[in-house]
């Protein structure tokens, strides 16, 4: 795994994984997501960075990043 990855990249790629539609889908054709599982969303993104203690919280916060972009 690449942990120099971005976390649009790593949510995209989530997305178009057919097999993680449990954790993430598409809301509208926009662009819009819902995460359905934040939680290991979260723990996919940390184990993918190594960081151990991600959370929603943390994760949430890097997402606003994004926000309006």
């Amino acid at each position: 795994m690449d942990p120099s990855i971005t976390l649009w990249q790593f949510l995209l790629h989530l997305l178009d994984d057919q097999s993680q539609k449990h954790l993430i889908s598409w809301t509208s054709g926009d662009g819009e997501f819902k995460l359905l599982d934040a939680e290991e969303v979260a723990r996919l993104w940390g184990l993918r960075k190594n960081k151990t203690n991600m959370n929603y919280d943390k994760l949430s916060r890097a997402l606003r990043y994004y926000y309006d972009k």
